[in-house]
């Protein structure tokens, strides 16, 4: 985690590395979701685990535990030679399905997997990968030159 200052107050933020050419697709309006490989790294960082530990103990009040309380990213290469900050406002977990692929396509005009899911059709659910996405609400600041 990052501490970013925006509009005068102090907040954490995500700390992420990203290629130029994908900040400089969310600069231009291409891009306004952002995917992160479904691995125990950012299952850590992105679950509730209070809210997990309720849907447990509770199935019929059931709530997606994913964290809300972070709302902003910081982007930036290896070297820090440039970043990106943005402020996010949906952050959810997909299946590598069409149905899923669907769903993010139409809400965010996001068509990177429109035909990489067809790869794991033959898959039962248990077995499709599963990712990220963190859908980008404003772009804060940058010093990215393109």
């Amino acid at each position: 985690m990052k501490k970013i200052t925006y509009q005068g107050k102090e907040y954490q933020a995500y700390d992420f590395i990203m290629k130029k050419e994908h900040a400089l697709d969310i600069i231009s309006g291409k891009k306004t979701l952002e995917i992160r490989s479904f691995t125990p790294f950012y299952n850590k960082m992105f679950f509730d685990k209070e809210q997990d530990k309720l849907n447990k103990e509770k199935p019929e009040e059931f709530l997606v535990p994913m964290r809300t309380d972070v709302e902003f990213i910081h982007f930036r290469n290896y070297n820090n030679s440039w970043f990106l900050i943005v402020r996010i406002d949906d952050i959810g977990c997909s299946m590598m399905d069409k149905d899923d692929i669907e769903i993010l396509a139409e809400d965010y005009n996001f068509h990177d997997y429109d035909k990489e899911w067809q790869q794991f059709e033959h898959l039962s659910d248990d077995e499709k990968p599963l990712f990220f996405w963190f859908h980008i609400n404003e772009i804060v600041t940058h010093n990215i030159q393109p």
